[in-house]
């Protein structure tokens, strides 16, 4: 088995994270697949940030869902990273999907539903219904450290493909509800060696893993995927250990 190259908010550690350009960066080096994260604004459209405030991706401040899209997309989401950045904007999810269609992407692409400290009431219906109105052709995987969000999400389509993050944090995996067949588990490095020890066959995508001796040891224990912030030093590794 090939294990799959997961890009972290796209090619994070070397664009904006969660912004066009580093889904470009992501898809211009041949990774397998796209991870994003997603809240919603004060008008209730899915956008595309890891943070519950802007602060730290932004030139503004505040909650992410104090601002409607319109105001979201005023501020610059790429200068705090670097200069020739400036200008990138806070991108909806719905214009994220459309240019991954444009880009004939073929991967996978993990939406990470950020409900875990804010459950943004309604956001597992609008998530689904846009992905069902555009239709993308490549598959996409749903994940959450919120249990209750996956629930909702199975409730509403039992036939998408789920997966539970988890970290030393938030150990959930060792108390899973059989009822709620998550299709994968996105465990952080700290859980992976308890993980790897339960031998099931859940996939298994770990996160986050930039180093070259983690990047080496996932692909020696073939884990499903890796979730990375460089992508292309991961494809690079992964040529040494696995071949091809």
């Amino acid at each position: 088995m090939v294990t799959k190259v997961i890009a972290h908010r796209g090619s994070k550690g070397t664009a904006p994270e969660n912004t066009l350009i580093s889904f470009r960066e992501a898809l211009e080096v041949g990774s397998d697949g796209i991870e994003l994260d997603v809240h919603l604004s004060k008008d209730n459209f899915p956008v595309v940030i890891h943070d519950e405030t802007i602060d730290r991706t932004t030139n503004g401040s505040g909650l992410v869902c104090d601002f409607t899209v319109e105001e979201l997309q005023q501020f610059d989401a790429g200068g705090w990273f670097h200069n020739r950045f400036k200008g990138e904007k806070i991108p909806t999810l719905e214009e994220v999907l459309v240019f991954l269609t444009e880009s004939n992407f073929s991967g996978v692409l993990n939406i990470e539903l950020k409900t875990d400290k804010n459950e943004y009431k309604g956001i597992e219906m609008m998530v689904l219904e846009l992905v069902a109105s555009l239709k993308p052709q490549y598959p996409i995987i749903y994940s959450s450290f919120n249990y209750a969000t996956l629930e909702r999400l199975l409730e509403i389509n039992p036939e998408a493909e789920y997966a539970l993050l988890f970290n030393e944090k938030n150990r959930n995996f060792m108390t899973l509800n059989e009822s709620i067949p998550v299709k994968g588990w996105h465990t952080g490095l700290k859980t992976l060696t308890s993980v790897l020890k339960m031998k099931n066959n859940i996939p298994l995508r770990v996160w986050t893993v930039n180093t070259t001796i983690l990047l080496s040891y996932c692909f020696r224990k073939k884990v499903d995927s890796v979730i990375t912030d460089f992508p292309k030093k991961a494809l690079h590794v992964r040529r040494l250990v696995q071949g091809g």
